[in-house]
């Protein structure tokens, strides 16, 4: 049994070093491609940065028809709601003026029932 591990620590004491190198090759070819991928990253937000610009400048060049859509909507609101009490204000005094007119009329019928009745009474 103490020659098995003498072997194996023989073998492992000539492994390591090339083990540690080997690791030392993936770490390097590790930080390489992190180092690039970070590099992309940049150039990527920097074209980011380059496009937000554009579309904001954008967005402040329809900032103005905007205000105008948006005042013309509250001139129409306006003119929606005078229209609305312009047409409750009418729909009131035509129902007065039709009431009043019923009232005249039916004053009317009683006043020619009643001059029928004293003409037919006056004939007798």
């Amino acid at each position: 049994m103490d020659a098995l591990l003498m072997d194996l620590q023989n073998v492992c004491t000539q492994l390591l070093p090339i083990l540690g190198a080997v690791a030392l090759v993936f770490l390097c070819i590790f930080i390489k491609k992190l180092w690039q991928m970070v590099d992309t990253g940049t150039e990527r937000l920097k074209q980011l940065s380059s496009t937000i610009d554009k579309a904001d400048l954008s967005m402040e060049k329809i900032q103005a028809p905007l205000d105008t859509v948006v005042k013309l909507s509250h001139s129409v609101d306006k003119v929606q709601d005078k229209a609305e009490q312009a047409l409750g204000k009418v729909t009131n005094f035509t129902n007065d003026s039709l009431n009043n007119l019923k009232d005249f009329a039916a004053r009317k019928k009683e006043e020619n029932e009643q001059e029928g009745t004293e003409q037919v009474k006056s004939d007798e």
